[in-house]
Parts: structure tokens; C-alpha cells; sequence
């Protein structure tokens, strides 16, 4: 009996030693919440003809995604799930929107005034650009709740912020790396928008500032613009345009997140965001000393 029981609690001790290691937590927490979505939306690719495969499948991965990262919160990481409360969730989003929105009519505007993108003609709008708005909803909570719900927050737990942002927006990089047409412009912007959303992470504590903001530039590049995103395309959108020029302007076959202008934008919403992160920060220390 007591042999059971001291192994029992020895077996205990282990799972709580392994699970104290950040890196442990990071991998246990990333296969958790990344497993749903191409379970899901695979299955369903499948089955189901492509034109349907963006809407209820990735409706039912985010919720599975959702409650998969809820889980480890709770579970594993023993605390509230605070980043993703309801509460102002809604403003925090729309905002994140219009940033994302923002910056790409400010990066297409620029490439086009330097004759890197060209306008054909014009689309209608389309049932299709509502039906692909649940798929880049779905990338960006599942792509803001990995690289900085789990990357960035174990990291800056252990490590503190510098080391948090560096790790989560070099994972960041590394993750768009393997996609279709990926450059080293693309890759390094890539990582500059990790470090923008970790500083708006850090700037609300919130999930949802990043993810509308995520949301926003993928949507907006593909279904306004025509343009591909990160290597991958959804086919036209309301501004039928092409790209053209040196791959180190336009972004070449990586889309325009490959281009030295959206490389520069990233970096501007990082200082502009992290500032602010600093600035909240610096506002609770004083709450917190009064």
C-alpha cells in the first residue's frame, strides 16, 4: 500500500517537474491548441467541396481551439484566462481591425505610388469574401493565442519581455519560413509583425487587439488587394492588381509581406505599440506604488 502510494505520488512529482519546464509547457500547449485545426479542417476538405470548406469547419476548429488553449490555461498553467476575456473584447478587436486595415491600404499605396503595384480593374464583392472571413479569423486566433498566448507568455514568465519578444517573433519568422515563395525580406517581416504583437499583447494584456489586427492585414491583402498572403492566395478580391518589379519592393511570389515597405510598417507598429506597452506598464507600477 504504502509502495503504491509513494509511487504514485512519485510519478506525480515528475509530471509536475516536467511541466515546471517552460519549454515542456510551450510544446505540450502548442500541440494541444495547433491539433485541432488541421484535424478539422482536413477532414472536412475531404468531404466537403472546397467552396464550403472555409466556413463551418473553421467555425467548429476555433471553438476546439479555443477550449483546447482554456484548457491548458487552466490545467496546466493554473491560472485565469484572462487574455481572452469577454469584457471590451469587442472594441479591442475592432481597433486591431482598423490598424490591420490601416497599414495595408498605407502599404499599397505606397507600392503602387513607386509603380510596384498595378491596378487591372475592379471585382464585385463577392458571397465568397464573406464565406474565406471565418478561415482568417481562424488563422489569426490560433496563430495570436500560439505565438503569444503560449510562446510569448511562457517565455516572458521566465525570461522576462526582451526574451519574450525575441523567442515568440523568431518562432514567428520561422513559421511562415517553409511557405510558398518565402524570402528572407518575407521572413524578417514576419518576425517584425511577431514583435508588433507581442508589444500590442503587452501594451493590453488581451489577446484581441492581435488578432484583429492579424485578421485585418491577411483579409484586406488577399479579398481587397488580389495580393497573396505569405506565398498563398484566395483568389481575387475587390482591387484586381498584380504586382511587379524587384522582388525586394513587391515581395515577388511571397506577396507584398515580402517587400522592404511592409518590413518598414512592421517595425513602425512595433515602436508605436511597445511605447504604449511601456507607457501602460510604467502607469500600473505607479497605480500599484499609490
Amino acid at each position: 500500500m504504502h509502495e503504491k502510494q509513494a509511487s504514485s505520488s512519485k510519478s506525480v512529482s515528475l509530471s509536475r517537474r516536467a511541466l515546471g519546464n517552460p519549454v515542456v509547457r510551450i510544446l505540450l500547449g502548442s500541440l494541444l491548441v495547433w491539433l485541432p485545426a488541421p484535424l478539422v479542417t482536413k477532414t472536412a476538405h475531404a468531404l466537403l467541396p472546397a467552396r464550403y470548406a472555409h466556413v463551418w469547419p473553421m467555425v467548429l476548429a476555433s471553438v476546439l481551439i479555443f477550449l483546447a488553449y482554456r484548457f491548458f490555461v487552466l490545467r496546466v498553467e493554473r491560472r485565469p484566462v484572462t487574455e481572452l476575456s469577454m469584457r471590451g473584447a469587442s472594441s479591442e478587436l475592432a481597433f486591431g481591425v482598423l490598424i490591420g486595415f490601416a497599414m495595408q491600404v498605407l502599404l499599397f499605396g505606397v507600392l503602387w505610388s513607386l509603380g510596384a503595384y498595378r491596378i487591372d480593374g475592379f471585382g464585385a464583392p463577392t458571397v465568397a469574401m464573406l464565406s474565406i472571413v471565418p478561415f482568417y479569423l481562424g488563422v489569426a486566433l490560433l496563430e495570436e493565442i500560439v505565438g503569444r498566448g503560449i510562446v510569448f507568455g511562457i517565455s516572458q514568465k521566465a525570461l522576462g519581455s526582451v526574451w519574450g519578444v525575441a523567442i515568440s517573433s523568431v518562432f514567428f519568422g520561422l513559421v511562415h519560413a517553409p511557405n510558398l515563395g518565402a524570402n528572407p525580406i518575407g521572413v524578417l517581416t514576419c518576425t517584425a509583425f511577431g514583435m508588433m504583437f507581442a508589444a500590442a499583447y503587452m501594451a493590453t494584456r488581451r489577446l484581441w487587439l492581435c488578432i484583429g489586427i492579424h485578421f485585418a492585414w491577411n483579409y484586406v491583402q488577399s479579398q481587397v488587394f488580389s495580393s497573396l498572403v505569405s506565398g498563398t492566395s484566395d483568389g481575387d478580391g475587390l482591387i484586381l492588381g498584380h504586382l511587379t518589379g524587384p522582388s525586394w519592393l513587391s515581395g515577388g511570389s511571397f506577396g507584398a509581406e515580402g517587400s522592404v515597405v511592409a518590413l518598414t510598417l512592421a517595425l513602425l507598429g512595433f515602436a508605436v505599440l511597445i511605447i504604449r506597452a511601456r507607457s501602460v506598464q510604467s502607469s500600473n507600477a505607479y497605480v500599484s506604488v499609490a
